[in-house]
């Protein structure tokens, strides 16, 4: 017998009050109805919203046109990037099918929230959850301002949270089968999920722990050292096939910058990001008051995967730059957790439809959006929308074949079909700060006026508050025009063109 089948749709269970159904089924609509009418409002004509889809798209174009990885400093520019291969290897294999690069990481995009769902599902299923709860939990996926602003733009983290959440059903077959199998499956949806976001890897430590708790500790043994060594081999392959670049670029951008100070905000950091989302913080903490305050204390693999990815989501946000893109495992971790909670009768059912229909108002007032609340729509709307127009514009007004430019948004060269100078400009202001040798060759390259055009990405910000390669380049440049969200500088008549020291 299943270890929560004597649970379900008993009298303590949730699964069939008509409350808590209703509210969440009602929050799953209007998170379809949300998401139909974002992408519907934004798509047609536009490119991604943020640079950092474009630096997505621009590793996925120069892997189609046969470079795998780029070291900080080469021939063809400027590299550096901590983002692991099977995302943009998948987008890479779009464009060489002949895929529009930004429809094709579009595809991708909403492919992995489905991908991500369909994990939840079977993963929800595997506890025993109805089809009834489970097929609108699921859907809450896309009930969320995570979603609703990558929506908008290409992101790693569903493709990885739908590989790690399928961990979870594979494993809990082999421990009813005791089938080795299942544990392989398992362990090579770690890999894969690692193999997109690198901290995904340390998914196999609820696996491990779980197999140990059950007493299965050759198992669990077994587990954690098999994982390690195809993750490892994995990890080789891609060392050879990139000729030794990955490991070069990835011990060069892993740390994203991060100071010892920065291990001391991730907390606060870590609290901050999952208030500005209601629509995760609310499942958040709910599950983990399901799971403190389990009648049995049992640490079930569902428990032991939310705590594993709060230590993961804590840790990433020790690094600077990181958003709130990096609480998709969280959520979906969260709802996991809710789900077999009320199978198992561990959630009062009305309270928990109360928080459900609240959850359902709030992501239909923020999806019209109804005027005075802060929604993703009303931002993008404040903000500019890019446009495949403008950047056709830049290339046309400015750009000619020939000219030589610095892009530090990776889509004004990809979307003319040319290899992109610079690949990841978060990285390249990094190496700017610390003296790096990419960092002074760009210097000496800006001062020497080598480029005819620098475009830029609007900043609202004053330029004194701005990273170092927005001020060194408004330094040596000076604005020509503005294209929205595009500024295109041309050097400075009174900037000297011999390097000066620092």
């Amino acid at each position: 017998m299943r270890p929560n089948q004597r649970s379900r749709g008993g009298a303590g269970s949730g699964v069939n009050d008509s409350w808590l159904l209703a509210a969440v089924w009602t929050l799953a609509v209007v998170s379809i109805a949300g998401a139909a009418r974002l992408l519907w409002w934004y798509w047609p004509g536009r490119v991604f919203d943020g640079v950092t889809s474009h630096i997505w798209t621009a590793l996925a174009w120069n892997l189609a046109h046969g470079e795998f990885y780029r070291p900080p400093l080469g021939p063809h520019g400027y590299g550096g990037t901590r983002y692991m291969p099977l995302l943009f290897g998948a987008h890479a294999l779009l464009i060489r099918a002949g895929v529009d690069p930004i429809h094709a990481g579009v595809a991708l995009m909403q492919g992995s929230v489905i991908a991500a769902g369909v994990a939840l599902y079977f993963a929800l299923r595997a506890y025993d959850v109805p089809a009834r709860l489970g097929a609108p939990l699921v859907m809450g996926v896309l009930g969320t301002v995570i979603y609703q602003q990558y929506c908008t733009d290409l992101d790693p983290d569903y493709l990885a949270a739908a590989f790690a959440t399928a961990a979870v059903p594979l494993a809990l077959r082999s421990g009813r089968s005791d089938g080795v199998g299942w544990l392989v499956a398992a362990s090579t949806a770690v890999v894969l999920a690692a193999l997109t976001k690198v901290t995904a890897a340390a998914y196999v430590a609820p696996i491990a722990l779980w197999l140990a708790s059950r007493q299965r500790m050759r198992g669990a043994v077994w587990f954690a050292a098999g994982t390690a060594a195809l993750f490892a081999a994995a990890i080789a392959v891609v060392q050879i096939a990139s000729h030794g670049v990955f490991l070069e670029s990835f011990r060069a951008t892993v740390s994203g910058g991060m100071r010892p100070s920065d291990i001391w905000r991730a907390a606060p950091k870590f609290v901050r990001e999952v208030a500005i989302d209601p629509f995760v913080a609310v499942p958040f903490i709910l599950a983990c008051w399901s799971a403190i305050a389990s009648v049995n204390g049992q640490l079930t693999l569902a428990r032991k995967f939310l705590g594993t990815a709060s230590v993961i989501t804590l840790v990433i946000f020790a690094s600077p730059g990181t958003v709130g893109n990096h609480l998709v495992d969280l959520h979906m971790a969260s709802l996991l957790v809710i789900g077999s909670a009320i199978a198992e009768g561990q959630l009062s059912a009305r309270p928990t439809a109360a928080l459900f229909a609240c959850l359902a108002t709030l992501l239909a007032a923020i999806s019209i959006p109804v005027a005075g609340i802060p929604s993703v729509i009303a931002t993008l709307r404040a903000h500019g929308l890019p446009t495949r127009v403008t950047v056709r514009a830049v290339h046309e007004e400015f750009l000619p074949r020939g000219t030589s430019y610095l892009s530090t948004d990776p889509v004004i060269p990809v979307l003319n079909d040319e290899r992109p100078l610079v690949l990841d400009a978060f990285n390249l202001n990094r190496f700017l700060k610390e003296g790096a040798p990419p960092g002074r060759d760009l210097e000496q390259r800006l001062r020497r006026h080598d480029y005819q055009f620098v475009i830029l990405r609007e900043d609202p910000r004053p330029l004194t508050d701005r990273n170092d390669l927005d001020r060194l380049v408004h330094s040596t440049y000076a604005v020509r025009a503005v294209r929205r969200p595009f500024v295109i500088l041309a050097p400075r008549a009174d900037e000297p063109l011999l390097h000066r020291p620092r």
